[in-house]
């Protein structure tokens, strides 16, 4: 039995990063069995926010870097001595065959270097496609080289590696819905599933529903993630500055993002840059299309424009508004894009992309 273990940083937060590493230890554990241990810094004792199967074992070494500094600023420099020894604590005790790193952790730029008879793999979450070539960049490519696999979410993103150890494997749709809604007898609402951070660009979704609104007075903006920022709070000043409180709906967290997509007929985003986005696929496997900006490098990578979705260039608020008034008043072209997304979701169910993982690393003669 192969043992895996998996490196994050915490697992109690709401995200995407967080969602994938239970899904593919859950997966990993119940399907394949293998034995999947997951190695956390600061869990700071609360609990998982997405439920993990009794046979994944959990482990926190409860190191609390100090986040708002540099991970090698002089303050963080005796925790990364302290992360060091005790993970190499768990490494002979567990003796892993695989060490995947699936967050922004130190252990990053530390683990190739380490001693261990593991494969270790780096996966990444985020587009390299803004970053400058510098010298900083060239000692994290150099790194990066030292691993087994790189993992990248499409095949945009591995142009951005120089390394040969690169495998793409996108991110999967958990579960597709028995039925999927008609999207033409849904109410007049459009959703966004976020985290609340100046990365979405929130602001831009403001100012192109209030060009929409205009228009559409019967329609309604749900806008679902966590209220607990400086960033959601400068955006609910803004909905109030427009006036456009009975309009954008702040719903709050939500643990089933399923419930959301059955009351949404659209789903937008407006990042300023985005991987790959799930909540595109999840949006998709409900039948509900999705007007995004042309954000590096995610969205282009899973919607095809007119498609099963919309694509419109990258921060051009007024043609944002105008694509999405043309949409939905269009109750064929939505209806088209509605059973295009469902099938364009199923060219990522998650017993595809698991197999991917297996036959790609875990199982690989490579």
């Amino acid at each position: 039995m192969k043992t895996i273990l998996i490196l994050v940083d915490q697992l109690y937060n709401h995200g995407g990063i967080e969602k994938l590493v239970a899904i593919k230890a859950n997966y990993w554990t119940e399907k394949f069995e293998y034995k999947v241990i997951i190695v956390s810094t600061e869990q700071n004792n609360r609990p998982p926010v997405y439920k993990l199967s009794t046979n994944v074992e959990f482990i926190d070494i409860d190191i609390t870097y100090h986040r708002a500094i540099s991970f090698f600023h002089p303050k963080n420099f005796k925790k990364i001595i302290s992360n060091i020894k005790e993970l190499k604590k768990v490494l002979i005790s567990t003796t892993p065959d695989f060490i995947l790193v699936a967050s922004h952790i130190p252990m990053t730029y530390i683990l190739p270097f380490m001693h261990t008879k593991a494969k270790i793999i780096k996966e990444f979450h985020y587009s390299k496609f803004n970053r400058e070539k510098n010298k900083k960049e060239g000692i994290f490519s150099s790194i990066e080289k030292r691993y087994d696999y790189l993992v990248v979410l499409s095949p945009e993103e591995k142009t951005f590696y120089p390394s040969k150890n690169v495998k793409v494997i996108p991110n999967p749709v958990v579960a597709l819905p028995k039925v999927v809604a008609n999207i033409n007898e849904k109410q007049n609402i459009a959703g966004a599933v976020l985290r609340f951070a100046p990365v979405k660009q929130i602001e831009k979704m403001v100012e192109a529903w209030e060009l929409f609104y205009q228009k559409n007075l019967d329609w309604k903006l749900y806008l679902y993630g966590a209220t607990d920022n400086e960033y959601y709070e400068k955006i609910f000043k803004l909905v109030a500055e427009k006036n456009l409180e009975q309009s954008i709906i702040f719903k709050g967290q939500t643990d089933n993002v399923i419930t959301a997509f059955s009351e949404i007929k659209v789903l937008l985003m407006t990042s300023a840059n985005e991987c790959f986005p799930m909540v595109i696929l999840e949006a998709n496997s409900c039948g509900v299309p999705v007007v995004s900006f042309n954000s590096p490098t995610g969205p282009r990578n899973i919607i095809t424009h007119n498609v099963d979705g919309l694509i419109v260039p990258l921060n051009d608020v007024p043609k944002f508004a105008e694509v999405l008034d043309h949409l939905v008043k269009d109750k064929i072209k939505m209806k088209t894009l509605s059973e295009n997304a469902v099938t364009t979701a199923n060219k990522y169910l998650i017993e595809d992309v698991m197999w991917m993982w297996k036959n790609l690393i875990f199982e690989s003669n490579d």
